[in-house]
């Protein structure tokens, strides 16, 4: 059965402003920077590799991969220039599920598969 995987490409993250100059402030609030450059629907399936590119947009940082509450994905992440040529997600691939986000950039590539496919 396959089910969408939600993925957001980001320029990076921003540093909140101190708005009150009374706020405490013992450490910093960090987001991402909005809007998202790019976004994609991958259909995830235990019998096709499902991947998503980003070749247009210099400013990509980081990428937001949003996994449907009750499934788990296996991923890789592959800059153009990885030993071995690029990498299908599979039985050995790390796992996800929930919200994450990676350090991606432009050219790059991920590439998920339905982890519950995988004894």
């Amino acid at each position: 059965m396959a089910f969408n995987t939600r993925i957001f490409a980001y320029r990076g993250i921003i540093q909140m402003p101190l708005v009150l100059p009374k706020q405490f402030s013992s450490d910093s609030i960090f987001q991402l920077i909005q809007p998202y450059e790019w976004s994609a629907v991958l259909s995830v399936s235990g019998s096709a590799i499902s991947s998503a590119a980003d070749t247009t947009h210099s400013q990509v940082q980081i990428l937001r991969v949003e996994v449907p509450d009750g499934q788990t994905v296996r991923y890789e992440i592959n800059p153009p220039n990885r030993t071995g040529g690029a990498v299908s997600a599979g039985n050995t691939s790390p796992s996800q599920s929930g919200y994450q986000q990676y350090f991606f950039q432009p050219g790059w590539t991920i590439s998920l598969v339905d982890a519950s496919s995988f004894p």
